[in-house]
């Protein structure tokens, strides 16, 4: 499946329902570019939160038009209130009063995730200007993670140019959040991102393990921790190809994995990557960005109870419409 009719699956989603993804970081050009060209092309319905009359004035140096977009004063929002009670109930155990709570709203993060939780949005994009860890505390402690699930994790996708040799399109993880995970977390992030693959983009998930070995060429406790989380993901998605443990040439291109291990072989490429450490993915994902000349879509976070994703901080105006798209359609998928 080509790239662009892959990822059009989910710019179909989004707009076949438009959904309401509120921006914390609306001050920031990119956020409020990206908003409008996000509104124009009706993939989302934002809310933006900050001052009208400061977002007004940002947008008029920039010569943009607010007209349509949902701007929300977390000052003075009417369901502030509801926010601190919602803060009560999910915090009082941990110390939260109603001072704390109202205090606590002052965060525009933490006002974002609320929206979400209480049903005023339904789902939050920010890290243009904050860190990732603050991203996901906020979403992990006031959206909270899906039933049945206790791991949050990350994938990207990765477009690649329409000629490239591999593949125009694979998801890859953990970049973002697992540092090190072990052999059962590293099972759940392969399930996790294969069903963010088929969810999204409907591609059938071919999963390669990383490793620096392949069939056992290389004995040793890093690569024993893939070999059990390979194990451990075919009995989770027996349905689904998965390779491992594998280098990443013999997990990208079939004729070597047929010379290194040919009872796992197929015609296809891999395209779900899953590296073994947070170090390998986040270095992974950017050689693919920066010197292959991918498109790096995400993070994804996988596991919450509603979308919250991440951008970074270095995101451009499509990174972040894209994320929105991806926001908008996870939204049906998660439900």
């Amino acid at each position: 499946m080509k790239t662009m009719s892959a990822f059009d699956r989910v710019l179909d989603a989004a707009r076949s329902n438009i959904r309401r993804v509120v921006l914390p970081e609306g001050k920031d050009e990119r956020i409020l570019t990206a908003a409008v060209e996000a509104y124009l092309r009706r993939l989302a319905d934002p809310i933006l939160l900050g001052q009208k009359e400061q977002l007004q004035a940002i947008a008029n140096r920039l010569e943009l038009s607010l007209e349509g977009i949902t701007i929300v004063d977390p000052a003075s929002y009417s369901r502030r209130d509801a926010y601190i009670a919602a803060l009560l109930r999910k915090r009082g155990d941990r110390g939260m009063t109603a001072e704390k709570a109202d205090h606590a709203l002052e965060d525009p993060l933490t006002f974002a995730c609320l929206m979400v939780s209480e049903g005023d949005a339904d789902a939050c994009v920010a890290g243009a200007t904050t860190s990732t860890a603050d991203v996901v505390r906020n979403a992990k402690r006031y959206v909270g993670t899906r039933s049945g699930e206790t791991l949050v994790s990350s994938c990207f996708i990765m477009l690649l140019k329409q000629e490239h040799p591999v593949s125009d399109l694979m998801l890859i993880g953990d970049c973002a959040l697992v540092i090190n995970p072990d052999a059962e977390q590293l099972a759940a992030i392969a399930v996790a991102t294969g069903d963010t693959a088929i969810q999204l983009t409907g591609i059938t998930p071919e999963v390669a393990m990383l490793s620096f070995s392949t069939n056992g060429s290389a004995r040793n406790a890093a690569v024993s921790k893939v070999t059990q989380a390979t194990a451990l993901a075919r009995q989770m998605r027996s349905e689904w190809r998965i390779v491992g443990e594998v280098q990443l040439d013999a997990a990208v291109v079939p004729e070597i994995l047929h010379r290194k291990a040919p009872e796992q072989a197929s015609e296809n490429p891999c395209n779900i990557l899953i590296f073994p450490t947070l170090d390998a993915g986040n270095i992974g994902y950017k050689l693919i960005q920066r010197f292959g000349g991918a498109q790096a879509i995400g993070p994804i976070l996988q596991g919450l109870a509603k979308p919250v994703n991440d951008l970074s901080r270095g995101c451009s105006i499509d990174d972040i419409v894209n994320i929105m798209a991806v926001s908008a359609a996870q939204v049906r998928s998660i439900h």
